[in-house]
């Protein structure tokens, strides 16, 4: 009996999309430094669209320095070749970005913009671009209101979640707090899933989004001060819908918690780890 033999591919002959695929298993910095320079089939790889179909810049974008960020973003955007599918980054800092964002949107399904400075004429102006998003996280950014929300509404409708949390101080300075509820009741009703944790609404506006949202399974309203606060009511009227609060447990913890709210740049900028790692991506970009 003639004996079978195996035939093991070397790793720079394996193909891009496999490549691809185990290396993003890898950190930030290992695939901008430590790959490209092994061999060219793995440059190819991490230069190409492969291991940029999930960009996760929300840890690093909480540390490095705003023009870095923007540079980052739209080198792997642009690498991903309209092939992004999830994108977390916090802290967008202009109109420009979110629309460069967008412009690349073809495929995207998950998106995180947290703390985005980025505001409603934008988000009217590109929303139709997002058609395919069904996740998307849009808390802490408080130069949008119920003009972008509603335009969301009107264009992603294959949208299942919304994130719209926002910090208590930010909610209770809203001129019309009421307005951005209203606009996901009237424009989202496949949601399954919706956070508004410290929004100034009212009891009714809740009982509209409920109501208006069939699909409806995970509601939290935790820190609205204005709704409701017996928990039997909600329990007993929908008992299959899961709700987090309304209660004022969340409101005090992020009191107690602000340096997690107002990032202290200069401190993280110290981090000499970090300053060495920054340097070292930032010159394989320069190349």
């Amino acid at each position: 009996m003639q004996e079978e033999q195996s035939e093991f591919r070397h790793w720079d002959q394996l193909p891009p999309d496999v490549l691809g695929l185990i290396f993003t298993n890898l950190s930030l910095q290992e695939l901008l430094t430590v790959i490209p320079p092994v061999c060219k089939s793995w440059s190819k790889a991490v230069t190409g669209p492969y291991c940029w179909q999930d960009i996760d810049l929300n840890e690093w974008s909480c540390r490095c320095q705003p023009h870095q960020l923007d540079r980052m973003l739209r080198m792997l955007v642009t690498r991903s070749s309209g092939s992004l599918r999830n994108l977390h980054v916090s802290g967008l800092l202009n109109d420009s970005i979110f629309s460069f964002i967008t412009e690349n949107a073809g495929s995207l399904q998950v998106l995180r913009l947290p703390h985005g400075k980025i505001s409603d004429s934008i988000v009217e102006q590109t929303a139709q671009r997002l058609s395919t998003v069904t996740f998307l996280d849009l808390s802490y950014c408080r130069k949008i209101g119920a003009q972008a929300i509603e335009a969301i509404g009107k264009h992603c409708k294959l949208l299942v979640t919304l994130c719209r949390n926002m910090h208590f101080l930010d909610s209770a300075g809203k001129d019309e707090p009421e307005d951005e509820a209203n606009a996901i009741a009237a424009t989202m009703p496949r949601l399954k899933h919706l956070e508004l944790g410290c929004h100034n609404i009212s009891t009714e506006c809740v009982l509209n989004i409920i109501s208006s949202c069939p699909q409806l399974e995970h509601l939290d309203i935790n820190s609205c001060l204005s709704v409701n606060r017996d928990r039997k009511f909600f329990k007993e009227k929908y008992p299959k819908l899961k709700i987090v609060g309304p209660h004022e447990e969340k409101m005090f913890k992020e009191f107690g918690n602000l340096e997690f709210t107002f990032i202290d740049h200069d401190f993280l900028y110290d981090d000499d780890f970090f300053q060495s790692m920054m340097d070292d991506v930032m010159e394989e970009l320069a190349r």
